[in-house]
């Protein structure tokens, strides 16, 4: 009996061990003394391929609002600027371009500019793609490129008409200038093409050329506004065309390289045609940066481009925007915490990378807007920011989480790597002090431990209570998927009682408490993580 008591207790005190978790020693340590940068806020911006098709309706509408009022993004992407295609169903992009009986040009942008006039008075800034090819300057071929490993097909060839496509953009350009200002229009970007990978190799040269008129283009209307490229995803595709941009014959001038003010590439966490295969592939934080670093030693074959903006302007844990939870169940973590959770490490990784190796990430743009919104459906295991009722998903949680954060980023030290544990911490210039901190292992599931962590705030004021409230994300706080799991997991918004969901999208704060600092102006905070788990932490003197 007693062998049996000692084996209970020895069981328990596991049970304790594994409840509590194992990293009660890790030591955060902010120094608000410490400005290592500022907080540029790369990270708020967001796109569709349907953003023409949603934004003028009630989601999107409802999705514009919602970034205007918590400040979540500043920039807006999408495709189809100057051609109208069906995707899934969906109409997609503007008829822009036609011709009168003698081929003389006609051009109509007044739903472009309807659309973008929707951004701008809401202080949203629109990185506007000139793709794709109108139908009558498509070459007459009907072959299309390779796409990619994605399904996704375009006509990947240069215009019949060099100078009607020139004098479209030049048309498009002026027109933006004349219905938003020159100073409007010139906080903007202009991007020539999107995933342009496909291109068939021995017609390298007819994109480069496309880029060379592209920039011509935009550029003699007003030679201030920010043009670049190439938005791709592959590395052989991105080296080719540098050694162009820097080096190569100008198809335009005739002179060498071609002016380029940010180079824009995509990373997605995993292709889409890898779920639920063999061997298991799970999104990792760490493949973004190494695909970063990677860039940067890219960009040492290039000297001349020193100091360009990269722009990462497609991002997201898994591509195939489309693709639904119930055939992919892997899925799962479009829906729940997980998603913002990554978006807060990614951000945190890309900023100790600018940090660390004097690399910046100007722009980190995720893919995804309302299409579950517009189809009244609720977490459907897509890409998107809003689901059915106009509730914001996790993700977007995340994103208004962010944008809580003050103006500097300032220093924090550990006393030990842990992959799992991060801080980003920011203060104001009145010293307000904001910070997230995550426990977070992109393949740890299933498991339910609280992680204790020691955060040392040091160079306060000596003697002085501070007020302290911690906003909570975890797996049924400020959560919405929790919230309608709860309800059933109904699929229609329609007919069901939204008001718990939203609420739990309304970003509550879950915990408020003082503590002194010491005559050192330093005080201890102990913190306590479950697992898939983040903390908003803003504190303030106490008047």
């Amino acid at each position: 009996m007693k062998k049996l008591l000692i084996v209970l207790i020895l069981f328990s005190f596991v049970a304790i061990a594994q409840q509590k978790g194992t990293n009660s020693s890790v030591v955060f340590t902010i120094n608000t003394n410490e400005i290592v940068g500022e907080n540029s806020e790369f990270w708020k911006a967001a796109g569709s391929d349907y953003l023409f098709n949603h934004v003028t309706k009630p989601s999107g509408q409802s999705m514009l609002n919602r970034m205007k009022s918590t400040q979540s993004h500043t920039y807006l992407r999408t495709h189809h600027t100057f051609v109208q295609d069906k995707k899934k169903g969906i109409l997609r992009g503007q008829n822009v371009y036609s011709e009168d009986k003698n081929g003389n040009p006609i051009y109509d942008f007044s739903n472009v500019n309807k659309v973008l006039g929707e951004y701008v008075k809401r202080g949203l800034k629109p990185i506007v793609e000139y793709d794709y090819l109108p139908k009558l300057l498509e070459q007459k071929s009907e072959s299309l490129s390779k796409g990619n490993d994605e399904g996704m097909k375009m006509r990947n060839t240069g215009p019949n008409d060099w100078k009607k496509w020139s004098d479209l953009m030049k048309a498009a350009t002026k027109n933006f200038i004349d219905e938003f200002g020159h100073e409007e229009v010139r906080s903007w970007y202009f991007e020539v093409w999107n995933e342009p990978d496909g291109w068939p190799l021995d017609q390298m040269d007819t994109f480069y050329k496309m880029y060379d008129v592209f920039v011509d283009a935009v550029t003699s209307v007003d030679s201030e506004l920010k043009v670049g490229g190439p938005a791709c995803y592959h590395e052989y595709f991105l080296r080719p065309f540098l050694n162009h941009v820097v080096n190569g014959t100008n198809y335009v001038t005739g002179e060498k390289g071609t002016r380029i003010d940010f180079i824009s590439y995509h990373i997605y966490g995993l292709s889409g045609k890898w779920l639920n295969s063999a061997p298991h592939l799970q999104p990792q934080v760490q493949r973004f940066s190494q695909s970063v670093l990677w860039l940067k030693r890219l960009m040492k074959e290039f000297p001349d481009l020193k100091g360009t903006e990269l722009h990462i302007n497609e991002w997201g844990m898994a591509s195939n925007f489309w693709r639904k939870l119930e055939d992919h169940p892997d899925l799962v973590y479009r829906n729940n915490e997980e998603s913002a959770l990554f978006l807060v490490k990614l951000v945190n990784s890309l900023y100790q990378i600018e940090d660390n190796y004097n690399f910046p990430t100007s722009m980190l743009l995720y893919w995804g807007f309302v299409g579950e919104a517009d189809a009244e459906k609720l977490f459907l295991g897509q890409r998107e920011l809003l689901t059915g009722g106009n509730i914001p998903k996790p993700i977007q949680t995340g994103f208004e989480m962010l944008a809580k954060l003050k103006e500097y980023r300032i220093k924090v030290g550990c006393n030990k790597k842990d992959n799992r544990f991060g801080i980003l911490a920011t203060q104001s210039a009145s010293k307000n002090i904001s910070f997230i901190a995550y426990n977070y292992e992109e393949d740890e599931h299933g498991k339910n431990a609280i992680d204790s962590v020691l955060i040392q705030i040091k160079d306060l004021k000596p003697n002085t209570t501070y007020k302290f409230v911690e906003t909570l994300m975890d797996d049924s706080h400020n959560n919405t998927f929790s919230a309608w799991k709860k309800q059933g997991e109904p699929q229609y918004s329609e007919t069901l009682d939204l008001a718990p969901i939203k609420e739990a999208g309304c970003l509550t704060p879950t915990s408020n408490y003082e503590i002194k600092s010491n005559k050192n102006g330093e005080l201890d905070l102990k913190l306590d993580l479950k697992t898939h788990s983040m903390k908003l932490i803003e504190l303030n003197e106490k008047k």
